[in-house]
């Protein structure tokens, strides 16, 4: 697997395929060594647990799932543009640019 370059915690995205395709979320979290994201919304399982001394009810547990990055692609804050993420210098200072793409 490669490293996860376009999308970063905290980024609204786009999912390309899969039976999601077409839903925006905000990435949760990121798996750089194996190039997995996990993003709010999409994606969600649930998960039946016994009852144990770290939650004694037990019962079915929701949460959202490893996919791979490459279904997803970054998109503007309201998620109806997507775009591409570009590194710009100014100065010492490198800033990370969301570029949406011309229609």
């Amino acid at each position: 697997m490669t490293r996860v370059r376009h999308i970063k915690k905290g980024d609204t995205v786009v999912a390309l395929s899969g039976a999601d395709k077409g839903k925006t979320g905000k990435v949760l979290e990121v798996r750089q060594a194996k190039g997995l994201v996990k993003v709010e919304g999409i994606g969600a399982t649930k998960r039946h647990t016994k009852p144990s001394q770290t939650s004694p009810k037990g019962g079915i547990v929701e949460g959202n799932r490893w996919m791979p990055a490459g279904k997803f692609q970054a998109s503007s804050e309201g998620g109806k543009k997507l775009g591409r993420v570009s590194f710009k210098t100014e100065g010492n200072e490198k800033k990370r640019v969301y570029s949406g793409a011309k229609k």
